[in-house]
């Protein structure tokens, strides 16, 4: 376009300025251009008038902020003369724009969304070329950034680059107006992925941009690229065989790769040189067929821990060929052939050297030759390996064994403490030693002790023995009972030729290498105690574990460290690649906002990206929580674990990023943040770039009042919410519904863990938002998009038909629980043959001989069906209800008068301790009848139950609960139902037995008469003696797992005393 009139006005314009010495760049619709060699001058000259002049100019602000971009120019001034408006910025020689390149296009799209500009007049003659970079030189066609405007300049951008040839091109760009279905934008779609990734990657510039590898002078380095890096698991391992110990990894110069991932072009991977000892020492691992779903994880975690900085000469590990009636077991899924295939992949990893697996036939010699007794059984009378351990450490080739159970929780204060060199010293000193036991958590070292009297057992968990030594002593004493069983373990045995001889198993040592020993109950569901190895590995140990040999206090104290910020990231994933992490990680850490923690949720990777993640996260540590999985879940359960256990701050903010996503902004945590701060939001819906589709307009409108109509999309990333939100959200509403099954024994949701979140939460929020722009980058592969549509479609099915929740629902503190009415607890009898230890039933301290009779029962039933009262769940339990003379009467009466002739939905379940086989009997005849089901996971084998909760503890009689509002009650009243004995219906049935020692007679006499506000009463009068109560505070009152509990340990406060003395003085 020429107008020389114009040209020859602007001119003389800027000459009346005092410009001089210009040169005539060229003209526009808008104006004309000169330059001085310093800078350019745009005389503001439209051809079209009429508006007004902030209309006219308003684009040119987005230009007045001095940035670091590439492609656009810093407008130093906008002058206004003769009124007329002059735009000045800096001078630079330059050449015409002949074409676009991909990469000059993806760049000025980068900077255009930093920017949060539209520059809607693309067309390659408002550019110029400075060396490579494209600059923008028309900058009076630009608009406030939105997605929708955003995503159509992409389009147009991608049309210039694919169809520039076109004839039709305009054409072309006007009909791709929010039309993306056009055959010519086939690509497009690939397109604006690598836009979002170049954003991604620029935004986040700032966390990596001067990362440098800084090698430790006193480690070995290998130097790998992503495409030579191996199995970082496999190489870690493969190289402890070489004495080398990974122990360190760097990285530098990140690239976005060709799949939209940050690369780094160098890792370096540092080693540790281990020192070998003279002494050959073999590493002996002991295990089972009941540790199969756990063992591949426990002798990793084995050979990780104790091979530095001494190696090994051997490791080892010992099967027992035993396959069912374990001593002490915890689990039905014994699997001894899935357990040889598992050690056998471990030998051929190289991460054990080989395994023994016992021979019968060798039973006779051992026992001959180690105790001077001739029986061929292998076990002893109580049920505990004998000679297959004693095979296994005849077969070790070391001169030293360090024998251990496969269970064993080791850690490390200290990587370079050389445990064996302690160990083997005190043996070498001291002729008189046959065991050293490994040390336990100690807050201080201690010297070896227990060199008189025979000194202690020998530790058969974790313990260290001079084989040439320990042979010389045999046969040690035992003898046989009349079942040719061994009285004796081996290590029992031993203590006895200790006791006798004046040979001795000495403990104590350097506190800086401990073990910890899980008990049985914890791994009744692997999760837990393997989240607890996680944690002793990772050296994050509770203060209460100090001085104690098993694992002390709950799952939640181990648990740590919690994260209490103001907003809390949580990030889970498996076997992920290197490069999405990284993507995901310097998005996350770049961004302006800084006051997070974060919590990663390793599920249980094959991949060893956890050796990778630990070592680039150590600059962040105080601020980052990695859980690394052994076992696999659902990715709803690893939410619900990092959510309800980590965090403890019920007002942080929690945000959900995948590991294998990202953050799209530097901004986007703050923008997020300043909604909860300024506007008093309390959760917020993102908008999400998804990877796999492409559309003009954001295709998910939030329906924040009715989310369970399709969900609502409410589920959409970014999702965020208060943690207090989260909390009140039930267990339950996290899993598949089963009312035959216990809540600890319900499936998890398996996919769609937004939709069971997001769905409860957006009812429960009171002011819920959707983010504004598009802040999350959401990858899934496109030949996979509709993958597992139909388990998808089954959990958001689930998840939809749950009860409606409500503001109403959401609980800040100590939830409140009601008596659940379609439940019954019946305690046909308070006789009781084990009288447990913390019984909340009272049958050892105050035992009585009250049962219900056939009448008591028959008058329940009738009063039932005259009440149409249709019970989900009858429980019969006491006491020990196969005492009880009329037991199976008392069931068969339930099935035919009310379950056959009544409701036949009902579940009647018995609660037996199952210590006799009498008992056992009894409830296989019970579980004949149609409607009976046996709850097996009561069966008990000793007085002593690990799980158990302090009933006696009484809350009323601890300080911490002087303002403790009993009437709440806890989980039992939700779950378990009423209760009912002799003295009649009461909101529980431990309320129902603490009346019972008190006499207080306060139950409700008949069925009819049973009212909410009744029952409400009893919590009030009865829960402030209820342990129960107190022991669940820490979730709320809420339902805690078996396997989470803290070990019991007996404790009868003040209250119980009084009453269990007033209790015998009665009925002395």
């Amino acid at each position: 376009m020429q107008n020389e009139a114009r040209k020859i006005k602007a001119k003389d314009i800027l000459d009346d300025m005092g410009i001089k010495d210009i040169h005539y760049l060229g003209q526009g619709f808008e104006g004309v251009v000169f330059h001085d060699n310093a800078h350019v001058y745009k005389v503001i000259m439209p051809f079209f008038k009429g508006k007004n002049k902030w209309s006219t100019y308003r684009h040119l602000t987005f230009f007045f902020e001095k940035e670091d971009f590439k492609s656009f120019y810093h407008l130093e001034e906008v002058i206004e003369y003769q009124n007329v408006f002059i735009q000045k910025y800096k001078y630079e020689p330059s050449t015409p724009v002949d074409k676009f390149t991909q990469k000059d296009i993806i760049l000025f799209l980068t900077e255009c969304w930093q920017k949060k500009i539209i520059v809607q007049d693309c067309k390659k003659e408002n550019f110029i070329r400075v060396g490579e970079n494209l600059k923008l030189v028309d900058m009076d066609a630009s608009v406030y950034y939105s997605d929708n405007l955003f995503l159509n300049a992409c389009i147009r951008m991608y049309l210039f680059l694919h169809e520039q040839d076109n004839p039709q091109l305009k054409k072309l760009q006007r009909s791709a107006v929010n039309n993306f279905d056009l055959p010519q934008l086939e690509g497009a779609r690939e397109f604006i992925n690598e836009v979002f990734s170049s954003i991604i990657f620029a935004e986040s510039k700032i966390a990596f941009q001067d990362m440098l590898i800084n090698k430790f002078s006193n480690l070995e380095y290998e130097i790998y690229n992503a495409k030579t890096l191996p199995h970082l698991e496999d190489l870690f391992f493969s190289k402890i065989k070489e004495n080398l110990y990974l122990c360190d990894i760097q990285i530098s110069d990140i690239i976005l790769n060709e799949n939209n991932d940050f690369e780094p072009r160098l890792i370096a991977i540092g080693y540790k040189n281990l020192t070998p000892i003279k002494e050959k020492v073999s590493l002996l691992i002991k295990t089972c067929a009941q540790d199969v779903q756990t063992i591949e994880a426990n002798i990793k975690h084995i050979v990780k821990q104790l091979s530095c900085p001494n190696g090994f000469y051997e490791v080892v590990v010992s099967i027992d060929t035993k396959q069912g009636d374990f001593a002490r077991q915890f689990t039905d899924n014994a699997d001894f052939e899935k357990l040889i295939d598992v050690v056998e992949n471990l030998r051929q990893k190289r991460i054990i050297d080989r395994f023994v697996i016992y021979d019968t036939d060798e039973t006779t010699r051992i026992n001959k030759e180690w105790f001077n007794v001739e029986t061929s059984q292998t076990h002893s009378a109580t049920n505990i390996p004998i000679s297959s351990q004693l095979y296994a450490f005849e077969k070790c080739e070391g001169d030293y064994v360090l024998q251990m159970d496969s269970d064993v929780l080791i850690g490390r204060i200290d990587i370079n403490h050389s445990f064996l060199t302690d160990m083997i010293s005190e043996i070498q000193k001291n002729k008189s030693v046959l065991f050293v036991g490994f040390n336990i958590y100690n807050q201080e070292s201690k010297a070896y002790f227990g060199f008189e009297n025979g000194g202690f057992v020998p530790e058969v968990r974790m313990g260290l023995f001079d084989k040439r030594r320990l042979f010389s002593v045999r046969p040690l004493p035992n003898t046989i009972d009349e079942n040719l069983k061994l009285q004796l373990t081996w290590y029992r045995s031993l203590e006895k030729l200790q006791k006798d001889t004046g040979f001795c198993s000495i403990r104590g040592g350097d506190r800086r290498s401990y073990y910890i020993h899980p008990q049985n109950y914890r791994k009744t569901n692997a999760y837990s105690w393997m989240n607890i190895l996680d944690r002793v590995e990772q050296g994050c140990i509770p203060n209460l574990q100090f001085s104690e040999f098993d694992c002390n206090g709950s799952f939640y104290e181990w648990c740590a460290p919690k994260r209490s910020e103001k907003m809390i990231v949580l990030s889970c994933f498996k076997d992920l690649s290197i490069h999405k992490f990284l993507r995901m990680w310097f998005s996350l850490i770049s961004q302006t906002f800084q006051e997070f923690g974060v919590i990663f949720y390793d599920d249980c990777s094959n991949s060893g990206i956890s050796i990778f993640i630990e070592q680039i996260i150590k600059p962040y540590k105080d601020r980052v929580t990695f859980i690394k999985g052994r076992t696999l879940q659902t990715k709803m359960q690893c939410e619900y674990l990092a959510i309800h256990y980590y965090c403890d701050n019920p007002e942080s903010i929690i945000v959900c990023v995948d590991t294998d996503d990202a953050l799209i902004g530097k901004e986007a945590l703050f923008d997020i943040y300043k909604k909860y701060d300024m506007w008093g939001v309390d959760m917020t819906c993102g908008r999400v770039h998804q990877t796999y589709r492409l559309g003009p307009h954001y295709r998910y409108p939030v329906n924040f009042m009715e989310p369970r109509k399709t969900g609502g999309n409410v589920w959409q990333h970014l999702k965020t919410f208060k943690k207090y939100l989260f909390d009140s959200v039930p267990l339950s509403y996290f899993m598949y519904e089963d009312k035959e099954a216990k809540l600890s024994k319900r499936k998890w949701i398996e996919k769609c863990d937004d939709y069971a979140m997001m769905v409860p939460i957006v009812e429960m929020s009171s002011s819920p938002l959707q983010m504004d722009f598009i802040n999350y980058y959401y990858e899934r592969d496109y030949d996979k998009k509709d993958a597992n549509r139909e388990i998808k479609e089954q959990s958001i099915k689930e998840i939809l038909e749950k009860p409606q929740l409500s503001p109403k629902d959401v609980v800040k503190g100590r939830k409140k629980f009601l008596s659940n009415l379609d439940m019954i607890e019946i305690d046909i009898t308070f006789e009781c043959n084990l009288k447990c230890k913390g019984c909340n039933r009272s049958c050892g301290h105050a035992p009585s001989a009250e049962v219900m009779t056939i009448d008591d029962i028959r008058h329940f039933v009738s009063e039932s069906k005259f009440l149409d009262k249709k019970w989900k769940l009858i429980n019969i339990l006491g006491g020990e209800p196969t005492l009880h003379k009329d037991f199976l009467c008392i069931v068969e009466i339930l099935q035919i008068e009310y379950a056959d002739s009544f409701y036949s939905d009902v579940i009647i379940q018995v609660v037996s301790n199952g210590f006799t086989k009498q008992a056992k009997e009894l409830c296989k005849q019970a579980e004949l009848f149609k409607n009976v089901r046996i709850d097996y996971g009561s069966f008990k084998t000793k007085n002593l139950v690990d799980y158990f909760t302090p009933f006696n503890d009484a809350p009323i009689d601890d300080i911490n609960f002087k303002d403790a509002d009993y009437s709440a009650a806890c989980w039992v009243a939700s779950y378990c139902g009423i209760g009912l004995n002799k003295n009649g219906y009461y909101g529980c049935s431990v309320c129902g037995s603490i009346d019972r020692v008190l006499e207080g007679n306060k139950g409700v006499k008949s069925l009819k008469e049973v009212t909410a506000e009744k029952l409400q009463e009893h919590f009030k009068e009865f829960c402030k003696y209820c342990g129960n109560f107190k022991d669940y505070a820490s979730n709320r009152g809420d339902f805690i797992p078996r396997c989470e509990k803290a070990p019991f340990k007996e404790k009868i406060s003040s209250s119980w005393k009084q009453i269990y003395d007033k209790y015998k003085r009665r009925y002395e």
